[in-house]
C-alpha cells in the first residue's frame, strides 16, 4: 500500500509538472535495484531541462542528472524509483516503453478509487 500512494503521488506530482504520455512501469527483477521505471515525455530539450531543473528544487538535488547538458534524455535516480524524461524523437528512439511494455502499471484505473 505504501508503494501506491508513493506512486500515485508521483504520478500526480508529473501530470501537475504537464509531463506529456507518463508511463510507469513495475520493476521486480533481481538484477535492478529499482522497483519502479517511470518514463515521461517533455516536447522539447529546453521544456526537459526546465522539468528536471524544477524537479531537483522540489526535491533539493544539487547534481544535476544524467543527460541534463542536452536534455533530449535525462534519467533521474532516486533509488527504488528511476524517470526518464525524454523528448518525443528520442523516446521513440531508445522505445524503452517496449521493453517494460508488460509491467506497465494502469494509472488511470488506480487515480479513480
Amino acid at each position: 500500500m505504501e508503494n501506491q500512494n508513493k506512486i500515485n503521488n508521483i504520478y500526480q506530482y508529473l501530470k501537475d509538472k504537464k509531463c506529456k504520455d507518463i508511463a510507469i512501469y513495475e520493476n521486480k527483477s533481481n538484477i535492478q535495484t529499482s522497483s519502479f521505471i517511470i518514463i515521461v515525455s517533455n516536447a522539447n530539450s529546453q521544456i526537459n531541462k526546465k522539468f528536471a531543473q524544477s524537479l531537483m528544487e522540489d526535491m533539493k538535488i544539487d547534481e544535476y542528472p544524467e543527460g541534463y547538458s542536452k536534455g533530449e534524455w535525462i534519467i533521474l535516480d532516486f533509488g527504488d524509483v528511476i524517470l526518464h524524461s525524454f523528448i518525443p524523437a528520442m523516446r521513440e528512439k531508445y522505445s524503452l516503453d517496449k521493453l517494460y511494455h508488460n509491467k506497465r502499471l494502469n494509472m488511470t484505473k488506480q487515480n479513480k478509487k
